[in-house]
């Protein structure tokens, strides 16, 4: 099973993550969304409880060794 991360946890790499939500009408049920090292993983609007699994990650563009940005 992939690495699972709870809402309130920092974000440690950014990237795209795929939301699990769990129970309820809701259970088993995921989407996409971009997390932001250094943001904490957010609840849901709907209460559900809900974890974070990593797809895809990617470094923070301004941390990224190919890239310059404002230079």
């Amino acid at each position: 099973m992939a690495d699972t991360f709870r809402p309130g946890e920092i974000v440690r790499l950014s990237g795209i993550y795929s939301v699990v939500l769990e129970g309820g009408d809701n259970e088993g049920r995921t989407f996409d969304a971009t997390c932001v090292e250094g943001d904490r993983f957010p609840s849901t609007r709907i209460g559900a409880g809900v974890h974070y699994e990593l797809k895809y990650g990617a470094p923070y563009s301004h941390r990224h060794p190919e890239l310059n940005p404002g230079r």
